[in-house]
This record gives structure tokens, C-alpha cells and sequence, in this order.
């Protein structure tokens, strides 16, 4: 496993195109509240911190699941990670084509995260470096919960996976889930504050 080329990259100026993000992430908020964790999209420092996290072998690709209006999704670009080798999961139908005209080369799936094995190509089970999740697991039932785990799991055995979330602590109760927990990341100036947690599979 190596890490992910760190470039000195910077990603977009605020512009146009980041306030029709932003009025985008929030359209869908209102739609949607369990399926986006905040009114507006995570802030640069963020997204750099999640993408600094990153590891991938030549072979393996980087899954993002529930990837809004695409900020990390750039970040990871910025880091080095080839188009080609980005998987974004997004269910929301038109956030994902807008995804595919803002991130060209990337491959942009319509589907559902939590049936994962499902939505992404065969080719690449066992192949995901890492996993990246925006999907507020906090507000889901437990069962719901283990289902995307397992999910994950299905396609990435071992692995485990990035949850940025706004919880100071454990969004998940990591322990009944069967995995173990690290807070990587705690960026008090995000607004709202967030936390980058790496989830895995306990060994027993």
C-alpha cells in the first residue's frame, strides 16, 4: 500500500460554480435531510485533511459513497488520485450528472451505498484502497448501519473505511458493529466542526 501523491495542488477558487454547489447541496438537504450530514458542503481544509488519508496500491481504486456536489471528490483529484481510479456512489439521481459534468474521467455511479457489491463492478471488488463515506450513519437504525458495513466489507475485506461526520464523538457504536475506531482528523474551524473516524474490522 503506498500513500497517495501529496501535491501542492490548490483545488478551485470560490467562484460561480461554488455557489451553484452550494445551492445545489442545500436543494437536496431540503429534499432529504438522512441523506446529506450538513445544509452546506465541507470546507477546504476538510476535504485536504480527508484526501491526506488516502492509501491506494497501482491496482486499486478510491470509492467515495454519498458524494454531494463533488468538493472532496475534487480535493482527491488535487492529491493525486488519477480520474480513472475514483469511484464516486451517489443515489441522488440529478447530484449525480451533475458529478459526472463537473468530474470528468471519473467514473460516477447512480446507486445505492448500502447495496454496494451490487453498484460497483466486479472488476473492482478487492480492489478499493480506500473507502470514503459522506453519508450521516449517525441518523440510521442499527441495522442500517450494519448493512452498510457489510457492504463495505463485501468490497473491500479488511479495510474498513473514512466517515468525516460532525459528532465530536464516535458516530458509531464501533464495538456492537464489530469494528474498531480512530478519530484521524478533528477540524474545529469546518463549519460545523468535523471529525475524519477510520472504521475497520475488529480482528478477534
Amino acid at each position: 500500500m503506498s500513500d497517495i501523491t501529496r501535491g501542492e495542488q490548490a483545488l478551485p477558487k470560490a467562484g460561480h460554480r461554488d455557489v451553484a454547489n452550494a445551492s445545489l447541496f442545500f436543494k437536496r438537504w431540503l429534499a432529504n435531510p438522512l441523506q446529506m450530514g450538513s445544509i452546506i458542503p465541507s470546507s477546504d481544509t476538510l476535504c485536504r485533511r480527508i484526501a491526506a488519508l488516502v492509501k491506494r496500491a497501482e491496482d486499486e481504486v478510491v470509492v467515495e459513497l454519498g458524494a454531494g456536489t463533488g468538493v472532496i471528490s475534487r480535493a482527491l483529484l488535487a492529491a493525486g488520485v488519477p480520474a480513472e481510479k475514483l469511484v464516486v456512489v451517489e443515489i441522488v439521481r440529478d447530484m449525480a450528472d451533475h458529478l459526472r459534468a463537473a468530474l470528468p474521467g471519473v467514473n460516477v455511479i447512480c446507486g445505492d451505498a448500502f447495496e454496494l457489491p451490487k453498484a460497483l463492478p466486479e472488476a473492482m471488488h478487492g480492489k478499493v484502497g480506500t473507502a470514503i463515506c459522506g453519508i450521516p450513519l449517525v441518523l440510521l437504525p442499527r441495522a442500517d448501519q450494519q448493512r452498510f458495513v457489510d457492504a463495505v466489507e463485501a468490497v473491500a475485506p479488511g479495510k474498513g473505511f473514512l466517515l468525516y461526520t460532525y459528532c465530536i464523538t464516535s458516530p458509531l457504536p464501533y464495538r456492537q458493529l464489530g469494528l474498531t475506531a480512530k478519530r484521524e482528523v478533528w477540524t474545529p474551524l469546518n463549519f460545523p466542526p468535523a471529525s475524519v473516524w477510520h472504521y475497520q474490522p475488529a480482528r478477534s
